[in-house]
């Protein structure tokens, strides 16, 4: 088992997948931590087959590089559909209202991240699971792994914390925040025939309320404790077979087929820098250190740019973060954690951590941004109203 490389990338959701491919791409040596055992995290194996939209509604591209790269990756080994005017080279007044969105399924999508991967020459060590981290002066030196031989420490020059919970750099000692209040989910995919006969196979999009806050009258869960994650899991299969028991009263043949393999929860840990990127203050605004531009999933009409001071590590030179790891406030961290988003800061800190690997140190923002915009990455000052 090899355990020493320049860029060590911990979780194999999509932020973990953009970033491994960035760096790959940009020649470091680079190896992907997955506690699983297959790639996509939440998804996949949360059942989110909804790749949100790259684009701000009003016919726009937000998003490009590997965000796009991943979306149009999704339908190589299964059904899906690009909107039509995003097929073509259509004006953006056609694209207008039409957001650049699209559905996938959960297997296809597993198996050509992994091929991406593979192909760029990314090392994929897959049941291994974060246990702590080692650091030397400023940098992180080291992170330990549980495998079932044992525990097993791994060397880098350069480590990205993909996690989805900042694992990575709370163990590091990296500035953390939380959030105790996420919601019960139940996404599952049902099946309405008999056994061996036709039948119709449906997604079921079981949630409390969320947005902008949990549900008050509802369970209310902390993604850090093993408690209440497992708390989650059990309350999540009972909603399942009580939402298909309902079900059944009108079709005696729906019963569930695929539930979730993922805990379901969507905010638990953060990276926390000077910088919290924000939905509620920070619409039409470019950031001088912008390194990434999205939409509004929820809202046409709206543009946002990405920080890079919201991805970096503050105490830890070598320390970045992607996808919802990333320093943002209660309104940001639900732009930033969905697949997009998570795909664009991905990259970023993917390219940003080879060139620190190669050269030895962290590269100015503007030679970062320009690197970006050689892969395919969007940076458009002229789109935003103010400057930050």
């Amino acid at each position: 088992m090899r355990t020493d490389f320049d860029v060590i990338i911990c979780g194999g959701g999509i932020a973990g997948i953009a970033a491994a491919l960035a760096a790959a791409r940009e020649g470091a040596d680079v190896c992907l931590l997955e506690k699983e055992y297959c790639l996509g995290g939440l998804a996949t194996l949360g059942l989110i087959i909804v790749y949100l939209p790259l684009c701000d509604g009003d016919g726009v591209k937000m998003s490009g590089g590997i965000a796009e790269e991943l979306a149009l990756a999704s339908l190589k080994y299964g059904p899906g559909t690009i909107p039509e005017v995003w097929k073509n080279e259509a004006s953006v007044e056609e694209r207008a209202g039409k957001r650049y969105e699209i559905r996938y399924q959960p297997s296809p999508m597993m198996l050509v991240c992994e091929e991406l991967l593979l192909d760029a020459g990314v090392t994929i060590y897959y049941d291994a699971r974060l246990a702590s981290a080692r650091s030397d002066g400023d940098s992180v030196a080291a992170v330990t792994i549980d495998t079932k031989r044992g525990p097993v420490e791994l060397t880098a020059k350069a480590f990205i914390d993909a996690t989805g919970d900042a694992d990575l750099c709370f163990f590091a000692g990296e500035k953390t925040a939380e959030f105790a209040h996420n919601s019960r989910t139940g996404w599952y995919y049902s099946f309405d025939g008999v056994t061996g006969g036709q039948g119709k196979l449906d997604l079921h999009l079981n949630s409390d309320g969320y947005y902008p806050m949990p549900a008050e009258d509802k369970p209310h869960y902390n993604g850090l404790d093993v408690d209440d994650i497992s708390r989650h899991m059990i309350d999540m299969h009972r909603f399942i077979l009580d939402d298909a028991a309902k079900r059944r009263e009108k079709n005696p043949n729906h019963f569930p087929l695929i539930i979730p393999a993922f805990h379901g929860l969507r905010t638990t840990r953060r990276l926390s820098t000077s910088t919290e990127f924000s939905e509620d203050l920070h619409e039409r605004v470019w950031f001088e250190d912008a390194v990434g531009m999205i939409g509004n999933w929820k809202h046409s009409h709206k543009r946002y740019s990405i920080p890079y001071s919201c991805c970096k590590g503050e105490t830890y030179r070598n320390l970045y973060a992607a996808g919802r790891c990333v320093s943002a406030d209660r309104s940001g961290w639900d732009l930033t954690r969905v697949i997009p988003t998570c795909a664009v800061t991905g990259e970023a800190v993917g390219v940003a951590a080879a060139m620190q690997a190669k050269d030895g140190y962290e590269p100015a923002v503007a030679a970062l941004q320009a690197k970006l915009q050689e892969k395919g990455v969007l940076l458009d000052r002229t789109l935003f109203d103010r400057t930050l």
